[in-house]
Parts: C-alpha cells; structure tokens; sequence
C-alpha cells in the first residue's frame, strides 16, 4: 500500500455554490494554482501535467489535488506559528462559499441567510465575477421587502473584496476601515471571480488555535 501524500503536497478544493433566479444552484470546484498564480477550475488542473492525484470528499471537508509542483501554502502547523501579516487568506478562508444572483429572489436569500447561519453572501454574475454583497443588514434596511422582491433591489453594490494572496494581517485591516464583518475573496483584480469569503469569526479562529485556544479543524460555522 503506497504511503500517503504530505500534507504539503496537496491543495485545497473549494466549493462556490451561486443560486440564480429560479432557485436552481450551480457548484463550481477550485483549486489554487502556483503556476498561475490564482484559483482554477479543477477540471482545468485536472487536464496538468503536473496534477498527480485528485481527491473529492462526498462531505466536502477534505478535497484535495496532488500536485507535483510545490505550493505556496504553508501546512496547518506553519498557519499557526505565523504572523497574520505571513499568513495568505486562501489558507484561512472557508472552503465552501455561497453566492446569489442579481435575480435571486430576497426569500431564498433570507432562508439561506437562516439555513446556514450566515451574515451575507456575494452577489455574483454568470461568470463568478463578484457585483455587490446582499446581507441581514440589506434585508433589514428595506424592512424585509416581499418575496417577490429581487436581491438587485436591495443589494450593495460594488462589494469591499481582498485577493486570495493577501494576508490575514491585510484582510483585518480592510474590516476594520470598511466596518465589514466579511469579505469576498476574488482570484485576481482584474476578473474579481468570487474563491471564497473570509469572515472576522475565520480570523479570530485563526488566531485562538495559534495561541493554542482551538483544535486544528475544529469549525462551527462562519
């Protein structure tokens, strides 16, 4: 039985998910790649010459690409012992996102909101690019319009984003000027495609288990 890949071998699959304006839900799987610099279809990794083994977890918590190239992410023990501002956002970000439509109507946004015990989610078009953020607080300021009402209507748009290269210390100090608890998590500046989201309670996770306060994949939501 061949020995099993190190850990800093593999690279993570993330998940965004996007519901349009019939309800009907679209999962997309990436991966990050060090060549390119930036997250890729996995179907796209999985046609490299350098993708050696692909993994997918039916409960989505340890998906994962062997790649013969050596990536840029540091292992879990490297996470914690690091300084927020050597700690890349990809490496601390959910690997499951949500996102919705312009067209998606608010009471699908509110159940999802309620389902998965979330503050916002993205608001992306047919390619992943991110337009704005819907949140409670969206919701809220238009006194839970009807459900007939669309997420175009109530939205913020033009979103705060941070680039899944940048670091924890990074993403931090953009909550903090922008007074925003999340963030979408785009691939580059210039296609902005939605990775991911990184929320205050990821970052706080981050820094209770280097201090030693948090199990290692120990997560209760975002």
């Amino acid at each position: 039985m061949p020995e099993p890949l190190p850990m800093e071998s593999r690279l993570p699959v993330r998940v965004r998910r996007t519901i349009d304006g019939n309800g009907e839900i679209t999962a997309i799987l990436l991966v990050y790649c060090q060549s390119r610099g930036r997250s890729i279809l996995l179907d796209d990794c999985a046609d490299c010459d350098q993708c050696e083994a692909v993994h997918i977890d039916p409960q989505e918590e340890d998906s994962w690409v062997a790649c013969s190239r050596v990536p840029e992410f540091p292992t879990h023990g490297q996470i914690k012992e690091a300084e927020g501002d050597d700690v890349p956002v990809a490496t601390v970000m959910s690997r499951r996102v949500v996102c919705v439509s312009p067209d998606t109507q608010t009471s699908l946004v509110r159940e999802l909101l309620l389902e998965r015990g979330i503050t916002g989610a993205p608001v992306v078009d047919d390619l992943g690019a991110v337009l704005g953020f819907v949140s409670r607080a969206d919701l809220l300021r238009n006194r839970w319009p009807s459900p007939s009402s669309l997420v175009s209507q109530i939205m913020t748009p033009m979103a705060v984003t941070i680039s899944e290269t940048a670091t924890v210390a990074q993403a931090s100090a953009t909550m903090a000027l922008e007074g925003v608890h999340r963030l979408p998590v785009v691939n580059t500046a210039t296609s902005g495609k939605v990775v991911g989201v990184i929320s205050a309670l990821d970052i706080l996770r981050w820094y209770a288990g280097r201090c030693g306060y948090l199990r290692e994949g120990l997560r209760t939501g975002n």
